[in-house]
């Protein structure tokens, strides 16, 4: 085999692929170090990154009006007045909004959030009067939290008496407005983490079925090249 001929192709080659080492290099390092740089726990949502990986962002058109705000949710995550609620977890039988506390109940729980969104306190089965929870309603200052059993009215939400109100007006599922529809659309929209992205793309499924055979063909290439480095040195030493 001709050296010269070898040793050109090797440069125009290696001149050609160095920038695929360095994307291959700096992604492989950077999944090497998921845990520091917190990669699995960053996700992103942009709207063209969910339509290239065929996500459709689900749209809540139904919720509960707590005042002047609106709660909708979609797979466990809350929404409030823009604001995604933390600790959230499960389906909305009821919310209402008593004295400048929102008051939000799963079956099996009672959350009571801040109008800015922050959680002041969580009941659950054996803090609440009774259970399972079958709505929330509200009656003056008094939240109403009704059981299959018996209602009971609570001003703060911590200490509870039995009540044997009649007539009593529960808050119920109603239709989101569309600017609400919209900005809860928005903040619900699952996202995908940086280290699957990451991945996707060291390996070449980022960029569809038949990049995988390109990222192949660049690994071959970049054996090939070291092979050819082998050989050179071999006879040229």
């Amino acid at each position: 085999m001709n050296i010269h001929a070898v040793r050109r192709w090797h440069g125009l080659v290696g001149a050609a692929i160095v920038l695929f080492m360095v994307y291959l290099i700096l992604s492989g390092l950077a999944l090497n170090h998921v845990d520091i740089l917190k990669l699995d726990k960053r996700e992103v949502s942009y709207s063209w990154l969910m339509r290239w990986y065929g996500i459709d962002a689900a749209v809540p058109t139904k919720g509960y009006l707590l005042g002047k705000s609106y709660l909708s949710w979609e797979e466990g995550k809350w929404v409030l007045d823009g604001k995604l609620l933390s600790s959230s977890a499960g389906q909305p039988v009821g919310a209402v909004e008593v004295g400048g506390i929102n008051y939000i109940a799963t079956t099996s729980a009672l959350y009571l959030y801040q109008s800015d969104g922050q959680l002041l306190d969580k009941l659950e089965k054996q803090l609440l009067p009774a259970f399972p929870i079958s709505a929330l309603g509200k009656m003056g200052n008094n939240v109403m939290l009704q059981t299959p059993s018996a209602i009971y009215a609570s001003v703060d939400g911590l200490n509870w008496d039995l009540s044997n109100v009649s007539g009593l007006k529960l808050s119920t599922l109603q239709d989101l407005p569309a600017d609400v529809k919209r900005r809860s659309a928005d903040i619900l929209a699952p996202g995908i983490s940086l280290q699957r992205i990451l991945q996707d793309m060291h390996s070449g499924r980022f960029f569809g079925r038949y990049a995988v055979w390109v990222m192949d063909i660049a690994t071959l290439i970049l054996l090939g090249l070291g092979l050819s480095g082998f050989w050179l040195y071999w006879r040229l030493r």
